[in-house]
């Protein structure tokens, strides 16, 4: 008895072959390794393509923070080709797909509904006009430059630059409104601060070179207490206003930039994984 071939063989989408060829996930991956090239990732990264063919056909893309299994829903849902996000959903290496998981079911549901997924992580963290770049903007920093380079100075993590001075209570504040997040801080609240450092994520590696160039502040996320203490000592103000708080800008702005690269493509955002905390 023959095998029935699956409708699904015959969608040219999913195979990429064919007058229906048009934009691929290969083009899509291309564009964001021109905007975050794939040699700045961290070697203990795992960047790039994880589910899903290059040959792939894309039509529709959803930009997310976090590949978590609602976000998977939702680009079922919305019949999205191609999943791109910050952080890896495949990050350790896997022994297996255990569907009892949220990793293995996301990874089930992603492959039998031939959603691919692409993370742009510490090489859009490290990227000139990358995360830190748009953080920078955000907060309106001026003058700011990259505060850890890397060899060759195009590149590397944080930014630091200026702002009229403003209280460290005040600054808290103001973030904490902007990002609809509550912050912590270390450091005299009336102290007055206006040369900032900024990273996005986890950043508390940051502070000796922010205190090294003479920061009033580095404003960051998942800061331990160590490191708290750290900056402390070294008279350093450290504004934590969580991981997803200095991170999300990575959704809109990611999204703005597909639009531009990719017009015939259809490119929507979603904000999935937010700061689980509860206060």
């Amino acid at each position: 008895m023959g095998h029935t071939i699956p409708i699904w063989a015959y969608d040219l989408r999913w195979w990429g072959t064919g007058d229906y060829m048009s934009v691929t996930v290969d083009a899509c991956v291309k564009a964001m390794e021109a905007l975050a090239p794939p040699e700045l990732a961290s070697a203990w990264d795992n960047s790039g393509l994880q589910i899903g063919s290059r040959a792939a056909i894309v039509e529709r893309i959803m930009v997310t923070l976090t590949v978590t299994e609602n976000a998977v829903e939702r680009a079922v849902t919305d019949q999205a080709d191609l999943i791109v996000a910050h952080h890896p959903l495949i990050f350790k290496p896997l022994k297996a797909v255990d569907t009892d998981l949220p990793v293995g079911r996301a990874i089930q549901k992603l492959l039998s509904h031939r959603i691919a997924v692409y993370a742009c992580h510490t090489n859009l963290d490290r990227a000139q006009f990358g995360l830190n770049y748009w953080l920078a903007e955000s907060i309106g920093l001026r003058n700011h430059r990259i505060l850890e380079p890397d060899l060759n100075q195009e590149h590397g993590l944080g930014r630091i630059g200026s702002l009229d001075p403003i209280s460290l209570a005040d600054l808290a504040a103001k973030l904490g409104k902007m990002w609809r997040t509550q912050v912590r801080y270390v450091g005299d609240p009336q102290a007055l601060c206006s040369k900032i450092a900024v990273c996005g994520g986890s950043g508390s590696d940051l502070i000796h070179a922010a205190w090294s160039k003479h920061a009033d502040v580095l404003i960051t996320g998942d800061v331990k207490y160590h490191a708290a203490l750290d900056a402390a000592a070294l008279g350093l103000a450290v504004i934590d206003a969580g991981h997803y708080a200095t991170e999300s800008i990575m959704i809109t702005k990611v999204a703005a930039y597909l639009r531009t690269k990719l017009p015939t493509v259809t490119v929507t955002e979603l904000w999935e994984g937010e700061d689980p905390f509860r206060y």
